[in-house]
């Protein structure tokens, strides 16, 4: 499955403009994004926890690759994590009546996936992979 259709549902259900469909829209813009991160890593060779773990792990990972551009990738991904985590576990959370809110966030989920993408690109591939080695050799990692 290509996880880019995540935000095609996401697009869907934040037209639906109910505070249930644009919680699940959060959060199936935010599953876009980190299955799309998941893949580039782990065609890089780097293997993610398959239970929670694996969120953090993707964001440290491109957030300490030393590349700029990636560490902000990084922040938007997390921040784009919280948001889901609010939608999905926090009912009491405001910010979930927004449609507007919403496909902002789908938009900037767009924008991250762009970024991930041209990762496959030399010389960012290389670099991108020499720097999460680097950072897992630093903490002492062994995947």
């Amino acid at each position: 499955m290509d996880a880019k259709e995540f935000l095609v549902v996401a697009q869907k259900l934040v037209q639906m403009r109910g505070e249930a469909a644009i919680r699940s829209a959060f959060s199936r813009a935010y599953y876009a994004v980190f299955n799309i991160g998941n893949k580039l890593l782990k065609e890089l060779g780097f293997v993610l926890a398959k239970d929670a773990e694996a969120h953090e792990q993707l964001y440290m990972r491109l957030n300490n690759s030393g590349i700029p551009e990636i560490k902000e990738t990084a922040v938007w991904l997390r921040d784009l994590c919280k948001k889901r985590v609010f939608a999905d576990y926090d009912m009491d959370s405001a910010g979930f009546q927004s449609h507007t809110e919403c496909e902002l966030h789908i938009v900037r989920a767009k924008l991250v996936i762009a970024q991930l993408e041209g990762c496959y690109q030399q010389p960012l591939r290389n670099q991108l992979k020499d720097g999460i080695q680097e950072y897992e050799r630093k903490i002492g990692f062994n995947s």
